[in-house]
């Protein structure tokens, strides 16, 4: 009886393999689910997406357009030695799309600029800035990237470049960037009864997301759901029926943070990124390097500092909760939490607010709302001052 029903059990399940086996070479032959290209950039297990390798080519159209290029790291910025020249003060620059700067040519990028001032201000010394940003990528990306191939630059000075706009809520899982006709997703840190898990967890579609509880066992499903899906063009096919069901983070408007009303979602992220920030700072430490936050305040903010009563009346005609926004309060907020851990925060809106209304000089991009050249100069000139200083 015994040997007759483990046959059976053995048939069914060879029987459920050789079915899923024939749907997988089924779906390896259809066309993509995501009719999209993307040759900038590739997929990674480790960290979601990443910069391509040596990529060549024109980014952007209308307002811009630019000759993108990346070194052999898939960054776009020169080419840098793993190994720290002697005699060298090396700073690393971990961001999103700002730091990446595919707007701007790399050699009047915020990072480029940075560099030739210190070196251009402070003769007695030789500065290395190294830019380690990649559209899209959140601060725990930047966490990831900075265990596995940061740290090994030797950087005596870790710059983190948050952009308020969609950094704190990106931080949330799920996020993703469709690449080659599929979504590849960021592995995620979530916060376990009020702490940080240091190690991520992998976002696998259809499966609810880690945010508050965790356990070892949903842990565990995570991670065998997750690897399945880097590996499965099965499960690539079935991800938008999931993805209908769970919009993106980065698709959710950020003035509630600005907002100082609680809410639920905006609060567990605040709280999340302010753990992300301080495990970075241990692990900066820990290398004997020293961590500085650089905000960065979205160009609608910016430039309703100056704007007139009757043009404010008509953005609160379209989002009326804007009226009660107060637009210094995430800034604030994080440098006062920040600052209590005894890491060094560069707040750059009021700066850019000020050459606005000084000089009536635009900072980004009108439609695309990235810095444009004289954005990414200020940048670059409030980072150096801030940095020399320093003690």
């Amino acid at each position: 009886m015994w040997n007759k029903r483990s046959i059976n059990l053995t048939l069914a399940f060879a029987g459920l393999i050789i079915a899923f086996s024939l749907l997988e070479l089924g779906a390896r032959l259809l066309p993509p689910p995501y009719n999209h290209t993307d040759l900038a950039h590739i997929c990674s297990h480790e960290l979601g997406w990443r910069g391509a390798p040596n990529y060549e080519g024109l980014f952007g159209a209308g307002e811009y357009q630019e000759r993108l290029k990346h070194n052999s790291a898939g960054m776009h910025d020169t080419g840098h030695a793993t190994a720290k020249p002697a005699q060298t003060y090396r700073i690393l620059m971990l961001g999103d799309s700002f730091t990446w700067a595919a707007h701007v040519p790399e050699a009047e990028t915020a990072h480029q600029r940075l560099e030739n001032l210190l070196n251009a201000q402070d003769p007695a010394a030789s500065y290395e800035v190294i830019s380690a940003a990649i559209t899209g990528w959140s601060t725990g990306q930047q966490l990831l990237y900075y265990r596995a191939e940061g740290r090994f630059y030797q950087p005596d000075l870790v710059i983190l470049m948050l952009y308020i706009g969609n950094d704190i809520i990106g931080n949330l899982p799920g996020e993703g960037r469709t690449l080659n006709g599929r979504n590849c997703f960021a592995p995620y840190f979530p916060l376990c009864q009020g702490r940080l898990d240091p190690d991520p967890w992998l976002y696998a579609p259809g499966l609810p997301p880690a945010q508050g509880q965790c356990s070892p066992l949903h842990k565990a499903l995570a991670a065998g759901l997750g690897r399945l899906y880097q590996a499965s063009a099965l499960y690539t096919r079935l991800e938008p029926l999931f993805a209908a069901q769970r919009p993106r983070s980065s698709q959710t408007p950020y003035y509630p943070l600005y907002l100082p009303e609680p809410n639920p979602l905006f609060d567990y992220a605040w709280q999340l990124t302010l753990a992300l920030i301080q495990q970075l700072d241990r692990e900066v430490s820990q290398d004997g390097a020293r961590l500085l936050v650089v905000l960065i305040p979205p160009a609608d903010v910016v430039n309703m500092a100056r704007m007139e009563p009757a043009q404010l009346e008509v953005i609160y005609q379209k989002v009326p909760e804007l009226r009660q926004a107060q637009p210094d309060l995430p800034h604030q907020k994080l440098a006062a939490a920040l600052s209590a851990t005894d890491i060094a925060v560069l707040d750059l809106q009021p700066h850019f607010i000020d050459q606005l209304n000084a000089a009536g000089e635009m900072l980004y991009c009108p439609e695309d709302k990235h810095w444009n050249r004289a954005g990414n100069y200020l940048a670059a000139e409030l980072m150096a001052r801030f940095i020399l200083a320093k003690p």
